[in-house]
C-alpha cells in the first residue's frame, strides 16, 4: 500500500426510536424498545451529582450513590450480593457533577426482578454505616494513591489553578481529601432524602421491551414515590484569569505531566459542535495537529490531546502531554503555539474534513450494547437536549464550516488567559521556566494527604 485509502461515505444511520412520558409525581419514563437485542439495560438518572451538594459536604454525593448498591432496608450487603449475582442482574450506580444514577443490566426474563431491586436502591436504600464507613476509607484511598500519580495530581491541581476561589468546578467531583473526611452517615441519609425524588428523576429502558408494559412497570413500583427534590445549584464558574505557571514539585521526577488551559464552555452553548470539533482537529485524534507535531515530528511525548469538557456550566478546556523533563519548556512552548496556530490558521477544508469523517465514522460505536443505548438518552434527560438530538448529530457535524471553526477557535480558545500547569522537578526546570517569559512562575509542593493542600 502506497498511501492510505481514502474515507468513503458514511453508512446511513438511524438512532432507534424511544418514547417518553411522564408520571403523576414527576417521574420522567423513556423507554427504547429493541426487539433484536437479548438484554436489556436500565437506568434510573437523578439530578443528585455533585451540583447538588453543599460545597462544605464536597463528595456526599458520589458516597451516597456508591452506597445504593450495598444493600437495600431488606437486604443487606451481602445478601444484596448474593441475589443478584443469583438472577444474572449486574447492577451499577455512580454520580458525576451533574447527575447520579442507578440501574442494572439483566435478560429480558429478569426485568421484573431488576426493577424491583432498582426501586429498593433508590427509593429504599440501607445506607448502612459500617458500608458507609467503608467506602469512605476507599474514597480517601483513592485520592491518596491518585496523588501519587502524576497524571492524577496534574488533572487536580490544574483545576484548583483555573477557577476563582469558592468554584466548585476547581475541585474533583468526588470531594476532596478534607471534605471526605468530615463527612457522616447522617450527611449521606440528609443528602438522599433531600435530593433523591422523582420530580428530578429519569427512568431509562432499552431492550427487548413494548413500551406500554415498560411504563405500567415502572408506575407499579415508583409511581407512589413521593417528594420534590432540591436539585442542583448554578455554578457560577468564574476563572482566575491571566497567563501564569504554576509548578506543583516532585523532585526526582523524569517526566514533565503538562496542563494548558482554561475555562471552557457549558453544554448549552450554541457552538458545541463546532468546539468538539475544534478541540478534535487541536488535538482529538491521532493525527491531530497537536500529536503529529509533539509526538511524531519532536518526538516529546506518546502522546498530546485537548479537549473541551462541557457541563451545565463551563467545565475545563485542557491540552495535555507527558514530556520528558529536559524538554518540558519546549513542549510548552509548542502546545502555545499549536493554541495560537488553531486561531491564527485555521484548518483547511480537507483537514477538517478529515476529522470530521472520522467522528462521524466511528459515531456508531458507542450504541453498540443496549447499555451504549440506554446511556445515550442520559443526556437528553439531563440537559434538555431535543429529541431528535442523536438522529442529527452526524448531520450537526456535517454543517460546521471552515469558517466555524476559525470563529469558534477565535472566540473560545484562549492562549494569553491560559494556566499552565506542570507536575515535575522544579529543580531542574525553574531557571529555564523563568528565562523563557512565558508568564510569571509559582512553585508549590505536592500534596501528600488530608491537610495538604
Amino acid at each position: 500500500m502506497t498511501g492510505r485509502p481514502a474515507a468513503t461515505t458514511p453508512r446511513e444511520y438511524h438512532f432507534p426510536y424511544f418514547e417518553r412520558a411522564r408520571l403523576e409525581n414527576g417521574l420522567g419514563v423513556w423507554t427504547m424498545p429493541l426487539p433484536e437485542r437479548e438484554l436489556v439495560s436500565v437506568q434510573l438518572v437523578i439530578d443528585a451529582g455533585a451540583a447538588a451538594e453543599d460545597e462544605l459536604q464536597a463528595g456526599v454525593a458520589a458516597l451516597t450513590a456508591h452506597l445504593l448498591t450495598t444493600g437495600t432496608q431488606q437486604l443487606d450487603a451481602a445478601t444484596f450480593a448474593e441475589v443478584t449475582e443469583r438472577a444474572g442482574i449486574e447492577v451499577f450506580s455512580a454520580s458525576s457533577w451533574d447527575s447520579a444514577h442507578a440501574g442494572f443490566t439483566a435478560l429480558d426474563d429478569k426485568l421484573s426482578t431488576g426493577l424491583d431491586l432498582l426501586a429498593d436502591v433508590v427509593r429504599r436504600p440501607r445506607l448502612d454505616p459500617g458500608e458507609f464507613d467503608r467506602l469512605k476509607a476507599e474514597r480517601l484511598n483513592e485520592i491518596m494513591q491518585s496523588r501519587a500519580d502524576p497524571g492524577h495530581l496534574a488533572d487536580e491541581r490544574f483545576i484548583s489553578e483555573v477557577y476563582a476561589d469558592g468554584v466548585p468546578y476547581g475541585r474533583m467531583s468526588a470531594g476532596s481529601p478534607e471534605s471526605v473526611e468530615g463527612l457522616a452517615i447522617d450527611d449521606v441519609r440528609s443528602f438522599h432524602a433531600d435530593r433523591y425524588a422523582p420530580d428530578v428523576s429519569h427512568v431509562i429502558v432499552a431492550g427487548p421491551v413494548d413500551p406500554a408494559a415498560v411504563l405500567t412497570a415502572v408506575r407499579e413500583r415508583f409511581g407512589d414515590w413521593a417528594g420534590n427534590g432540591r436539585g442542583h445549584r448554578k455554578v457560577e464558574a468564574a476563572s482566575r484569569g491571566g497567563r501564569r505557571i504554576v509548578v506543583v514539585d516532585r523532585p526526582g521526577s523524569v517526566q514533565s505531566e503538562l496542563r494548558v488551559g482554561h475555562a471552557g464552555i457549558a453544554r448549552s452553548h450554541p457552538d458545541y459542535f463546532a468546539a468538539m470539533l475544534t478541540a478534535a482537529v487541536l488535538g482529538g485524534v491521532f493525527g491531530s495537529r497537536l500529536n503529529l507535531r509533539l509526538r511524531e515530528e519532536l518526538g516529546y511525548t506518546y502522546g498530546a490531546r485537548c479537549s473541551f469538557d462541557p457541563r451545565r456550566s463551563a467545565g475545563p478546556f485542557s491540552a495535555t502531554a507527558a514530556v520528558e523533563t529536559d524538554v518540558t519548556v519546549d513542549a510548552i512552548r509548542e502546545l502555545l503555539i499549536q493554541l495560537e496556530r488553531i486561531r491564527s490558521d485555521p484548518p483547511g477544508e480537507q483537514e477538517l474534513r478529515e476529522v470530521r469523517d472520522f467522528l462521524i465514522g466511528v459515531f456508531p460505536l458507542r450504541f453498540e450494547t443496549t447499555g451504549g443505548l440506554a446511556a445515550a438518552l442520559e443526556p437528553l434527560a439531563v440537559y434538555g437536549l431535543p429529541d431528535d438530538y442523536w438522529q442529527t448529530y452526524r448531520a450537526k457535524l456535517e454543517s460546521v464550516t471552515t469558517a466555524h471553526v476559525a470563529r469558534v477557535a477565535m472566540t473560545l480558545i484562549r492562549p494569553d488567559e491560559a494556566l499552565i500547569l506542570l507536575t515535575g522537578d522544579a529543580s531542574r526546570i525553574r531557571e529555564e521556566l523563568d528565562g523563557a517569559g512565558l508568564g510569571p512562575v509559582e512553585v508549590v509542593a505536592a500534596p501528600q494527604g488530608p491537610g495538604h493542600s
